[in-house]
């Protein structure tokens, strides 16, 4: 059986969603491992989100940011596990996993691919964001000359990895339907409350969530998660969750019937894949990630600003909700998405 190693540092989120629904298909075929690092979204049971196949190993000096001698270290850990392991496959998955992977040097036979999950220099933010997206773009073109194959998580990704490497396809991100089916209820007891879930950060733009909560006054608002930016969320009618179990989220999330999204930038956020799963009424932000799943007035809303989405919101029609569902069930299985990544994984050649 050929050996996968999975290398992480950002394993919290969709991300760590994704990696437990991937890896479960894996095992099967594959000794699977996950070179990881915590963070404060990491669940504190994670090994239970795991099939017990697959092997979790810690790397103690991965943190986020750049930190030269953390990252150093970081890079001597995964080295030396890489080293002993031997795989015949290696993923790299998210900025600082895949700075660190792609400057290992790797036997010939030896596959090794990358996946940005949404790409750190699509930051249009000003200043000192500005700069540091700039920085990102020119590490990615560096890094994009090594021998690895780069799997976007989107169309909209990919068309920007062919920006920074030639050696890109792309596999979109999926949902587990079997274990949303666990939480999805059928009734009328629907509440007006507009949700979000995830990493209270720049990139989730929480100036905007807050914003537009303060133009619908009379509108709850819920954030899922929690964040550096959480000062941000001063509107009185925003209630912030704190980091939850995974369970007690799509428990929490049933009767909320809209969901928004607010991001600066994505990759295909899982968050957004699973509220339409759930027939939610979702708003988004007019992304890469976003506009690559939704279909504006379709079965979903695409707004550009604030104002753009007061309108939408104004005028929404309920039937964009089951249109998601149906979309999400056809196109963007995990059984889909598991078996391109097999197919990745086994037929191409780099």
């Amino acid at each position: 059986m050929k050996k996968i190693v999975h290398v992480v540092e950002a394993f919290g989120g969709g991300v760590f969603t994704y990696l437990a629904d991937l890896t479960s298909g894996l095992v099967g075929k594959y000794d699977v491992y996950i070179l990881y690092g915590k963070r404060k979204q990491t669940p504190e049971n994670f090994q239970n989100y795991f099939d017990k196949r697959v092997k979790l190993i810690r790397i103690n000096n991965f943190t986020r940011g750049m930190n030269l001698c953390k990252d150093f270290a970081a890079y001597c850990e995964v080295n030396r596990y890489i080293n002993s392991l031997k795989p015949d496959i290696i993923h790299l998955h998210s900025s600082k996993a895949g700075g660190i992977g792609r400057l290992i040097k790797y036997n010939g036979k030896q596959k090794v691919f990358y996946t940005p999950h949404g790409y750190s220099f699509l930051d249009s933010g000003n200043g000192e964001m500005k700069l540091k997206a700039k920085i990102y773009f020119q590490l990615e073109r560096i890094l994009g000359k090594k021998n690895a194959t780069t799997i976007a998580c989107s169309y909209g990704e990919y068309i920007e990895s062919e920006k920074v490497t030639k050696n890109a396809i792309f596999i979109n991100n999926s949902v587990n339907s079997k274990e949303l089916l666990n939480y999805e209820t059928k009734n009328s007891n629907t509440q007006k409350v507009i949700f979000t879930i995830g990493r209270i950060s720049d990139q989730k733009n929480p100036k905007l969530f807050n914003s537009i909560a303060k133009r619908l006054p009379n509108t709850k608002f819920v954030w899922v998660g929690d964040g550096p930016q959480r000062n941000l969320l001063t509107a009185k009618n925003i209630e912030v969750t704190g980091w939850l179990k995974r369970s007690s989220v799509l428990r929490l999330i049933q009767p909320y019937e809209y969901f928004i999204l607010t991001s600066k930038w994505e990759g295909l956020p899982i968050s957004l894949l699973e509220a339409m799963f759930f027939s939610k009424i979702c708003f988004v932000t007019n992304i890469i990630g976003n506009k690559n799943v939704i279909t504006d007035a379709s079965d979903g809303y695409i707004f550009n600003n604030e104002i753009d989405f007061l309108s939408k919101f104004k005028n929404f029609e309920k039937k964009v909700g089951p249109k998601a569902n149906e979309i999400i069930r056809k196109k963007f299985s995990k059984e889909k998405m598991i078996g391109k990544y097999v197919n990745a994984y086994e037929k191409l050649n780099q």
